[in-house]
C-alpha cells in the first residue's frame, strides 16, 4: 500500500495529474457548487481533489485507508490514516464525502462504504468517482485509477443500496485514453465536451452522487401474478370444498 501510495503522489505531481485534478475538479464542482462552511471528508485518495472544492470556511479532512504514508503535499487541510471497516469519526459529523481511490485493491467496497454512510449527515451527499468497466482501467493505463475497482452502473447502484445510499446524479469524464486527454485542461474539457455528445455513457471514468436512503436496502416482497389457468384452478377447488345448500321442507 506504501508503495501504492508514492505511485499516485508521483502521479499527481506530473503535468498529466494536474490536469487531472482540474478537470475532475471541475466536475466536483458541478456536483457541489456551494460548499460554505460545511465540512468534507476525502477517503482513499481524494487529497489532492480536496483542494478544488469548497472554500476558505470549509473544513476539509483527508483520510488515507489501510497502512499507508502520508504526504500533505497535496493535503490542504488535517489528515490521518484510519480503518476501513471503522473510521474514527462519530455519526453523522460530514456534510460531503468524496471518496477517489478509495476501493483500490479491496475485495469488499461494501466495507468502506458502510462506514462512509455512518460518517455522513442525514441530508449529506457522497461523490464516487470510480473507472468504468467498459475499457475504462485500458484507457486509464500510467494512472493511479487503472489500480482501482471497476463497475458499471447497475452495479454500482447495487452497492450504494446494499450500504444504505441511493444514487441520484451522474456523470462521466475521460473520454479518450488518458495519454491523450489529459495533455492539457482545455483538450481535456473538448475531447469530455464531445465525449458525452457522440458517445454517452462511453467515459473511461463514472462519478456518481449518492445520498443516505435507510429503506433502499430492504428486500421487497416478491408477488408473482398467476396465470388464467392457475386462477382458474383456484376458483374450481374453492366452488367445489363449498358447502351444498339444503333443500327446503
Amino acid at each position: 500500500m506504501q508503495n501504492a501510495t508514492s505511485r499516485e503522489e508521483s502521479f499527481y505531481g506530473t503535468p498529466s495529474g494536474k490536469v487531472y485534478v482540474s478537470l475532475l475538479g471541475e466536475r466536483m464542482r458541478w456536483f457541489w457548487p456551494e460548499m460554505k462552511n460545511q465540512s468534507v471528508l476525502g477517503l482513499g485518495g481524494a487529497a489532492p481533489y480536496l483542494h478544488t472544492i469548497g472554500d476558505s470556511s470549509t473544513l476539509r479532512i483527508g483520510a488515507y485507508l489501510g497502512n499507508t504514508r502520508v504526504d500533505t503535499a497535496f493535503q490542504p487541510g488535517q489528515c490521518c490514516v484510519v480503518d476501513p471497516a471503522e473510521l474514527p469519526f462519530e455519526p453523522q459529523k460530514f456534510d460531503r464525502i468524496l471518496l477517489v481511490h478509495a476501493l483500490q485493491g479491496r475485495d469488499n467496497p461494501l466495507t468502506v462504504l458502510r462506514s462512509a454512510a455512518r460518517a455522513l449527515k442525514d441530508d449529506g451527499r457522497l461523490l464516487m468517482v470510480v473507472p468504468s468497466r467498459l475499457g475504462g482501467r485500458a484507457r486509464l493505463r500510467r494512472t493511479p485509477f487503472a489500480r482501482d475497482a471497476s463497475f458499471t452502473r447497475p452495479k454500482l447502484r447495487q452497492l450504494l443500496a446494499a450500504a444504505m445510499l441511493r444514487a441520484e446524479q451522474w456523470d462521466e469524464a475521460v473520454f479518450l485514453p488518458a495519454s491523450q486527454a489529459c495533455r492539457t485542461l482545455r483538450r481535456g474539457r473538448r475531447m469530455d465536451i464531445a465525449g458525452k455528445v457522440l458517445c454517452p455513457g462511453g467515459g473511461s471514468l463514472i462519478l456518481v452522487e449518492a445520498v443516505p436512503d435507510m429503506y433502499s436496502a430492504l428486500p421487497l416482497s416478491l408477488h408473482h401474478k398467476k396465470g388464467w389457468f392457475a386462477r382458474m384452478r383456484l376458483t374450481s377447488a374453492g366452488m367445489a370444498g363449498a358447502p351444498r345448500a339444503g333443500k327446503l321442507p
